[in-house]
């Protein structure tokens, strides 16, 4: 157990905002079933989750490929996400940028833009059935060619004006340095395509140096160990820069030894934007409810900083802004300030 949540209050039904959410870490045993495999949840359970504890990211990225071997089929995709949306809508939340990498769904035979189309077919019926708001982030790899990536960044342009509001730098991080995919988001940014990138997670402040000053991003997928310098501490504010924090996926890869160590409460003290996030809902079993249990559990967090977090995500959301008032309405609202 990360941390005791026994007395913690329940966040199931208050509205909240989730930027850093991966599909293919996602993937619902509904979905599944909706699929034709009527799987059980134990062995759900031990096909598609990763250890409470890895040994390192790579461990948890492994743990991944049941459920990308899944996500290899137009149906897989529409139902996957489709599936997810419920599940997020159920745990109360209100907007979501969810991302995948589309290259990596192709080895059925379908082409990048087939694969759009099925997860777009997938988040329009998600999103009809629960009123939920949601986008798309597609992601370039850091381990894969950058010809490829730049194929992703050239698919998001197609698609900006169907459901796509950015593109993500992803993958391992400590092997794979962002150097190598210099020109690719040089070319995202030449589109005016938004940028986020995870830096700061599997390596450590000279990564997030790296990301920062090669990739351009507006926000940091984790960024959680900038805590290590004072002056990208400093550099991260001055550049209002957002970080999209998963704390339980941080210490799951072994990042961090324990909650109680997780920087993310010396983070929001110090007046840094941030938000919290789930990563992945099934490779770690988790809501943003639970995490929000956590966090009120291990630093005594209440509603001002859970409304707080929650205003800064939609603030550094891709989203367009003219959608974003109604959405901070529900906010506050919701949180009952």
């Amino acid at each position: 157990m990360l941390v005791d949540v026994t007395a913690a209050p329940d966040f199931t039904l208050k509205p909240k905002v989730e930027l850093h959410l991966h599909l293919d870490c996602s993937l619902t045993r509904t979905a599944l079933h909706r699929l034709g495999n009527p799987i059980g949840e134990a062995e759900f359970r031990r096909l598609y989750t990763a250890p409470e504890r890895c040994d390192s990211l790579m461990d948890y990225l492994r743990a991944i490929g049941p459920s990308c071997e899944a996500l290899q089929t137009a149906p897989a995709l529409t139902i996957a996400m489709d599936e997810l949306l419920r599940a997020l809508a159920a745990d109360g939340v209100i907007y979501a940028e969810i991302r995948f990498a589309p290259h990596t769904h192709q080895r059925g035979g379908l082409t990048l833009d087939q694969v759009m189309e099925a997860v777009t077919e997938g988040l329009v019926a998600g999103t009809s059935a629960t009123g939920i708001e949601a986008r798309l982030l597609l992601c370039a790899l850091r381990d894969y060619p950058p010809a490829e990536n730049l194929k992703v960044i050239e698919l998001a342009h197609r698609w900006r004006d169907r459901s796509v509001v950015g593109v993500d730098l992803a993958g391992d991080e400590a092997g794979h340095p962002a150097a190598a995919n210099r020109a690719v988001f040089d070319r995202a940014h030449a589109l005016g395509l938004p940028v986020t990138a995870h830096a700061g997670e599997a390596a450590g402040p000279d990564s997030l140096r790296e990301a920062i000053a090669l990739i351009a991003p507006a926000r940091i997928g984790h960024g959680v160990r900038a805590i290590e310098s004072e002056d990208l501490l400093a550099e991260i504010k001055a550049r209002n820069l957002h970080l999209e924090v998963c704390p339980s996926s941080n210490i799951q890869v072994g990042v961090f030894g324990d909650y109680a160590g997780h920087p993310v409460d010396q983070m929001s003290r110090r007046g840094l934007s941030l938000s919290i996030n789930t990563d992945a809902r099934t490779v770690a079993p988790l809501s943003l409810s639970l995490e929000y249990r956590r966090l009120a559990a291990a630093f005594g967090w209440q509603t001002g900083e859970f409304l707080a977090h929650n205003l800064e995500a939609l603030r550094h959301a891709f989203l367009p802004e003219e959608a974003k008032p109604a959405l901070g309405g529900r906010l506050v609202e919701g949180w009952g300030v």
